[in-house]
């Protein structure tokens, strides 16, 4: 099902004649992440098509992903810690040399328990945002120098996902106009809802670079981020 899924989301908003060179993908231990990564190994196996670089960053290397290895690069990173963005943007760089990177995809993410106003700490409160909000925005930072040397080595192609891009994937969750749905997930909601507005700022700034950057909402997906019509589930994955 996630799969299946995960193509269609790709073929959707990624479809191109000219897939990216490179792509880096966060939270790829598991669920979309994962996904993310199978598709670009599958894609590199067909013939006569240019291949993608494939680099998987995650905290931990679930055994799914351990056994793509041979075909991707894997950096351990957790993106709260900026230090290890910093360092993987430097171990990337030597990944893709004078090439660049062409697509960046924020997947890492965290939910917790939904517990409203009350029940939401201000330790959750800080957790989410590090990871969904901070960790994104220290990770389009520190890849913007290559995303933008990707862009000038890829000067003939239009500006698109096959030059340089940042997606972030955010949620429904996110929107102001549907707070009232699921309000109780206090922290996560606040986390998506700065992430869209971080995601327009990019996507100004950027594009002077002829980096996009854009946002989407992958819809609902039995992940190891799954949801239940129960309000205690917890939905975690970086």
């Amino acid at each position: 099902m996630v799969e299946r899924y995960c193509i269609s989301l790709i073929h959707y908003y990624f479809s191109m004649k000219v897939l990216p060179k490179s792509v880096l993908i966060t939270g790829a231990n598991r669920g979309l992440g994962l996904e993310f990564v199978r598709y670009f190994v599958k894609k590199n196996q067909l013939p006569g098509v240019q291949p993608t670089t494939v680099i998987s960053c995650s905290r931990k290397i679930s055994s799914e992903l351990e056994n793509l290895l041979e075909d991707i690069h894997h950096i351990d990173v957790d993106v709260t810690n900026e230090v290890q963005v910093k360092d993987a943007a430097s171990k990337v760089s030597k990944i893709v040399g004078n090439d660049g990177l062409s697509l960046l995809i924020n997947n890492a993410a965290i939910m917790r328990h939904g517990k409203g106003i009350a029940g939401c700490s201000v330790e959750e409160m800080k957790e989410t945002l590090d990871t969904n909000l901070i960790g994104i925005h220290a990770m389009t930072r520190s890849f913007q120098p290559l995303l933008k040397q990707a862009a000038e080595s890829q000067a003939h192609l239009p500006i698109s996902c096959g030059r340089a891009a940042v997606c972030n994937l955010s949620a429904e969750l996110g929107s102001i106009k549907g707070t009232n749905r699921n309000y109780l997930y206090t922290a996560y909601k606040v986390s998506k809802a700065g992430l869209n507005m971080l995601t327009k700022c990019s996507a100004l700034d950027l594009i002077k670079d002829n980096i996009i950057c854009f946002s989407v909402h992958p819809g609902w997906a039995q992940t190891g981020l799954w949801w239940t019509s129960s309000p205690t589930f917890c939905r975690s994955c970086s």
